[in-house]
């Protein structure tokens, strides 16, 4: 059983003239005793993706399409 799994995490933020898409289509699984790190330039959606499996997303950010399942249970959005 994972520890943690994050299904299709797609991200908006609601801007003038429409959606800004953030993330989308993230997904991985951490089995128990597994490390994971993400990596990559300033401004490429690391801390955007902690915030949303966390449900810390501050508005105007939206949370769509996500299934993340903690120990086996699904986590409320």
């Amino acid at each position: 059983m994972a520890l943690l799994e994050v299904n299709d995490l797609d991200v908006r933020f609601a801007v003038r003239g429409g959606d800004l898409t953030a993330l989308r289509g993230i997904s991985f699984t951490l089995d128990k005793g597994e490390r994971l790190g993400l990596v990559g330039e300033s401004g490429a959606g690391k801390s955007v993706a902690a915030f949303s499996i966390l449900n810390l997303l501050a508005k105007p950010g939206q949370i769509a399409g996500r299934a993340t399942l903690v120990g086996g249970k699904e986590s409320a959005d």
